[in-house]
């Protein structure tokens, strides 16, 4: 009884899931105000003013108007960087908004459900306490008036509550409608910027622009660079100290780079090798572990170095900032180079993830340094453009820089990779979908790039550049990741493994925890899909906050028709979903392997309530799970209504017999083990579904018979009332004088049968006098499990063996029937 409970109590969590988090508050308060009813005054609840949300709303507000008058200031200012602070800016604004609604609600429905309970609860003492007509006027109750004082500062505090939450949701709507017009701003300075055309590289008149501004330019940049190398020169002068330091701060991240790094590999490998099972999850892991090692090493050297110099308080700010950005940009780039050098694995091919060989992978093992060293540099290029303020031309001469650089590095890819498709082709292999994008797509959209620079949309050119450059990351990432989480899955759900083997303890079978292991890497190829897509039309600019803002726009929020379908609501209905299976599997064998056999219920009643219970289960699970989907009652409505003229004239027999079914799991004339005849066929009910019925012939051949034929037409049932078998046998007789005989001997071998019952009895009766012979019924009854046709043979075969011995001792000439018939009326 324990299981029950508790399973019951793990499907009742899941179904209310999606709706305790809106209703705790609520219920908190009703909790509370319902406990303390009883007492003279609700002084329990917290009735204290709030002093601390107000001045947040000020400086929220305060905030804004700064924000917009900024905006106005701006007009059609085409800096990119200054939009953006005030976005971040304003979406901070937004999201604290919400979280004090979110905040204050909760207190605005416990002051509600404390002045109602207080209400009712003064309500029901003053019609209690109504005095007379003829009662004489008593004084006033201090305690009346201590309840009034209460009650009127409840109502003073929920008005106070209300309103504040009335200026949060304008802050937030004020907030959301800025945040429409910074982003307007931003696309419309990246639509200009995209196709503003500038005198052509090759042209004169653009290298005369860059000499214009070269002076300038030089002096802007020079302030930068005397900052940061005073990192270094500050520490110099520093004394002997100082310099030690120093050296020791370089020292130290070479020991990271050339010993750290290369041990802590090694040691990740073997532990790799011990613990993991000799499949492809090794190298995808270790691809992973490589970038991620790879990563800290670059980031950590880094800081080391710039730590040891001291410069967090012997440098100004922007030579702080930038070392920040120079860190942060090394770990970035780290990740890269550790990324791809884990795919190719030039020095061990055993854990080489690309199926390429060790020719091909040492052919292009140079590329990720190079990749890695251009997105350096162009992180520190633009942090160089954007902080100093250089003249347009100066940062479209880096950005068309890199440009080429990156096309002719991507370039580089199909020509180091023409091997592998030469060989494809002798061999008369298909090159397949991957190589014709490497070899074909990704050179001309190379060449578009080179072309756009060339041609004097130098920021365009780029921006496809940067594009191409953050796809092939993202791309990469999100692939090694699936790789990953696919091996993970079928290492975890492999029923030979340790971890499947446990998994097998809680009934689940392996045909089940393969189909399990196909539906969760469907699942993760579908979302790695998403994600590429939304790698796709993303801004490719490198910067991962504000590509993770825009997938999370993409994945929370998508609207079809009336329905809003988020990421995050889709994966909870999956979890409903396997758990739901795996609480409804575990009452189902509860119920038949425990309970059922403790109880007087034949079989075909077992059957029937477990069916309904499994349909009353699953339809509840529906509903939870389209609730939880965003379908509301609404939506179900419209859907079928939509679905009515279908229903009435299409699925009107699927709908009868859905319903015929129901019948027949309710009423039960009809079931299992059940030896009905429908259309003249003769069989045995073996299932009752949502559809049909199955019976079983005596050939051991399936007859499924639609479950409203079962309802609307005559069926014989010939176990409805005792339910045993019924074998009904005509047997001719030749001679009058041979039935005694053959009565006694049929008899006596139904009575010996051990499939026959002993009540009712065995008979044996006369049906009919024909010309040639007289014709005797015999009917007797089997046990409800065993097979009538058998039993039937055997009383036959029995009745012909004796037979047969009878007339082998006593040979009796055979009359003709008429002369027999003639001579017994004698």
């Amino acid at each position: 009884m324990k299981l029950i409970i508790r399973s019951f109590l793990i499907i009742s969590v899941m179904l209310g899931i999606t709706s305790l988090n809106s209703s705790y508050a609520q219920n908190t308060a009703t909790d509370t105000t319902t406990k303390n009813s009883s007492a003279a005054t609700p002084s329990i609840f917290v009735n204290t003013p709030d002093t601390t949300t107000q001045p947040q709303l000020d400086a929220m507000t305060k905030k804004l108007r700064n924000i917009s008058k900024t905006l106005q200031s701006m007009g059609k200012s085409e800096d990119r960087n200054a939009f953006k602070n005030l976005l971040s800016q304003v979406q901070d604004i937004s999201i604290t908004a919400s979280d004090l609604i979110k905040m204050l609600q909760p207190r605005l429905a416990g002051y509600t459900q404390a002045l109602q309970t207080l209400k009712s609860t003064n309500d029901s003492t003053t019609d209690a306490t109504t005095p007379k007509p003829d009662d004489k006027k008593k004084p006033v109750d201090n305690d009346n008036l201590e309840v009034n004082n209460y009650q009127q500062s409840l109502v003073k505090n929920r008005h106070d509550l209300q309103s504040k939450i009335q200026q949060a949701t304008i802050i937030q709507l004020e907030a959301n409608s800025q945040i429409s017009q910074i982003q307007q701003s931003i696309e419309n300075i990246q639509q200009v910027q995209l196709f503003t055309h500038l005198p052509s590289p090759l042209s004169g008149d653009f290298w005369h622009q860059i000499g214009l501004y070269h002076q300038a330019d030089q002096s802007r940049i020079s302030n930068i660079y005397t900052d940061f190398s005073s990192l270094f020169s500050q520490t110099w002068s520093n004394g002997t100290s100082s310099r030690l330091q120093m050296f020791g701060g370089i020292l130290g991240a070479l020991l990271i780079i050339f010993l750290a790094r290369p041990l802590t590999e090694k040691l990740i490998t073997k532990l790799v090798e011990k613990i993991i099972p000799p499949t492809r999850l090794r190298r995808s892991l270790m691809t992973l572990c490589a970038a991620i090692l790879s990563s800290i090493t670059a980031g950590v050297s880094a800081t080391v170095i710039f730590t040891s110099l001291g410069y967090q308080d012997s440098v100004n700010h922007s030579a702080f900032e930038f070392s920040q950005h120079i860190i942060h940009q090394l770990y970035f780039c780290g990740f890269i180079l550790g990324l791809y050098r884990g795919f190719l694995a030039v020095k061990s091919p055993q854990w080489r993830l690309l199926p390429i060989g060790d020719k091909t992978a040492k052919a292009i093992n140079i590329l990720p340094i190079i990749y890695a060293a251009i997105v350096f540099m162009l992180g520190v290029v633009n942090y160089i453009n954007t902080t100093s303020g250089v003249s347009v031309f100066a940062q479209q001469l880096c950005n068309g820089f890199f440009t080429i650089t990156a096309a002719l590095l991507f370039l580089a890819i199909p020509i180091k990779l023409r091997q592998i498709g030469s060989e494809r082709l002798t061999t008369g292999a298909s090159p397949g979908l991957g190589f014709f994008f490497v070899a074909i797509a990704l050179p001309i959209f190379c060449i578009i790039c080179v072309i756009t620079v060339l041609t004097g949309y130098i920021y365009l050119g780029f921006s496809m550049a940067v594009w191409l450059n953050w796809v092939a990351l993202v791309f990469s990432t999100l692939t090694l990741l699936k790789i990953l989480l696919i091996d993970i899955t079928n290492l975890f759900f492999d029923p030979d493994r340790w971890v499947g083997q446990k998994i097998r303890l809680l009934g689940i079978k392996p045909q089940s925890m393969e189909q399990l292991a196909t539906v969760i890497t469907g699942a993760i190829t579908v979302l790695t899909v998403l994600l590429i897509i939304a790698s796709f039309v993303s801004p490719g600019n490198f910067d991962l906050v504000l590509f993770a803002q825009h997938l999370s726009l993409i994945l929370q929020t998508q609207q079809i028709g009336n329905i809003t379908i988020s990421f995050g609501s889709i994966a909870q209905a999956f979890v409903i979903f396997i758990v739901s299976i795996y609480c409804i599997r575990l009452i189902r064998n509860w119920l038949n392997e425990k309970l059922f056999p403790k109880t007087t219920l034949d079989h075909a009643t077992r059957n029937s309530i477990d069916t309904i219970f499994n349909y009353c289960c699953w339809i509840i699970v529906a509903v939870v799970i389209l609730s939880t989907l965003g379908v509301t009652t609404q939506n179900i409505t419209w859907i079928v209504s939509a679905l009515s003229v279908g229903i009435g004239f299409g699925l009107q027999a699927i709908v009868q017999n859905f319903v015929s079914g129901l019948i027949l799991l309710a009423e039960r004339p009809v079931r299992l083990g059940d030896t009905v005849t429908v259309g003249g066929v003769k069989g045995t009910v073996k299932s009752i579904k949502v559809r049909a019925t199955e019976i079983q012939l005596s050939d051991f051949s399936t007859l499924i018979v639609p479950n409203s034929q079962l309802i609307t037409t005559s069926v014989q049932n010939s176990t409805r009332s005792r339910h045993m078998g019924l074998i009904s046998i005509k047997l001719p007789v030749i001679a009058p004088k041979q039935m005694e005989q053959a009565k006694v001997l049929i008899l006596d071998i139904m009575n010996n049968h051990p499939e026959v019952v002993e009540t009712p009895k065995p008979s044996v009766l006369v049906d009919s006098i024909t010309e040639i012979a007289l014709v005797i019924s015999i009917t007797c009854y089997v046990n409800p499990t065993s097979s009538t046709d058998g039993v039937k043979s055997d009383i036959l075969s029995e009745y012909l063996n004796e037979i047969s011995k009878i007339t082998t001792k006593d040979p009796v000439e055979k009359p003709a029937p008429e002369e027999s018939l003639a001579s017994e009326k004698k």
